[in-house]
């Protein structure tokens, strides 16, 4: 499921230049936030939810981004009701990563476009972009452009936007 050496080689393929760290395993993105991330220009975390008609949404945000507001996503991406998080065995079977492994360079491997990426608007004006490899002990970082390209391989396309923010308590 999570074949990251076929990852690489398509990589390759397209002559896309990645740089790549290899790291203990992490599960959450509150473990690799723990880390050194100034590494990275723009770390990701993301998460995959469904609507009530099944559309799975690929959320990608910057790994520091405080808790999404996901009645308001879905509502601003003009979702079939409230958004729930996809199962793991949904997300297996469209993107083809287990938990702790999601990543829009998973997106390779929806052939079907099953799932609708949606990018932090922030994202946009990086030069580069770190995730994961399909598994959870790398991160790889490539251009900005090199993703969009990479996305292209199945005809995916980001919907880019402003993610909407929970509102904190006030202490």
């Amino acid at each position: 499921m999570n074949d990251w050496r076929v990852f690489f080689e398509l990589l390759a393929s397209l002559g896309i230049a990645c740089e790549t760290v290899e790291h203990e395993e992490v599960h959450t993105a509150q473990g690799l936030a723990s880390r050194d991330v100034s590494l990275w220009e723009f770390p990701v975390k993301n998460i995959v939810v469904e609507d009530k008609a099944k559309q799975l949404y690929l959320v990608t945000m910057h790994l520091l981004t405080p808790p999404l507001d996901l009645k308001a996503l879905a509502k601003q991406l003009g979702a079939d009701g409230r958004f729930s998080f996809a199962s793991p065995e949904t997300m297996g079977a469209a993107l083809k990563v287990l938990p702790g492994s999601v990543t829009p360079f998973a997106l390779v491997n929806d052939t079907e476009r099953r799932v609708r990426p949606i990018f932090d608007e922030r994202m946009r004006v990086s030069k580069t972009v770190s995730a994961h490899p399909l598994v959870n002990t790398m991160t790889t970082t490539i251009a900005i452009d090199d993703m969009m390209r990479l996305l292209g391989v199945n005809g995916h396309e980001p919907h880019w936007c402003a993610l909407p923010l929970k509102a904190q308590p006030v202490s």
